[in-house]
């Protein structure tokens, strides 16, 4: 059993003032809410994180203060479920445990899409109205990171 750890990026300003989107930083609030994901996940094992390379993702990503190798992909910016899902399946199948930082609509959408028929009633609850900053989805599944196989949204909170 593998499992992938979705996450939207923290809280970001609301401009970029001068750097245009893909430079918006987090805020104060993202910068806890980072720190208060990574602690959730502290215990899951994460070996790799892909994402964004916009900052506000980038800054997620790194603000989870977890060990894991950090792999920010320019395609991953606002990327749709396709893009997310091509990121996923270039990890080697020796990796069991990654997570995703990226961006609003495609994580959203991505955990929509691989919740599976039985999904965790809980968690489904935290995510099936809305999906704000710092959220995070945690799929697990069998098979290659390129299937995603028998997937199931297992756990999801919000940091």
């Amino acid at each position: 059993m593998k499992r992938v750890y979705l996450i939207r990026h923290g809280d970001a300003e609301f401009m970029g003032r001068g750097r245009g989107d893909h430079g918006r930083i987090l805020t104060a609030e993202g910068q806890e809410q980072a720190k208060r994901l990574g602690a959730m996940l502290a215990p899951a094992g994460v070996q790799v994180i892909l994402c964004s390379s916009a900052d506000r993702a980038r800054e997620t990503a790194e603000g989870l203060g977890l060990t894991a190798k950090l792999v920010p992909l320019d395609e991953l910016y606002n990327a749709g479920t396709f893009g997310l899902m091509q990121a996923l399946a270039s990890l080697a199948d020796s990796v069991q445990v990654a997570a995703l930082v990226a961006h609003a609509p495609g994580v959203p959408a991505l955990v929509d899409e691989l919740a599976g028929q039985d999904p965790d009633p809980d968690a489904a609850a935290v995510v099936r109205y809305s999906f704000p900053t710092a959220t995070v989805a945690g799929i697990e599944f069998t098979g290659s990171w390129a299937d995603l196989e028998g997937s199931r949204l297992f756990w999801a909170d919000r940091g």
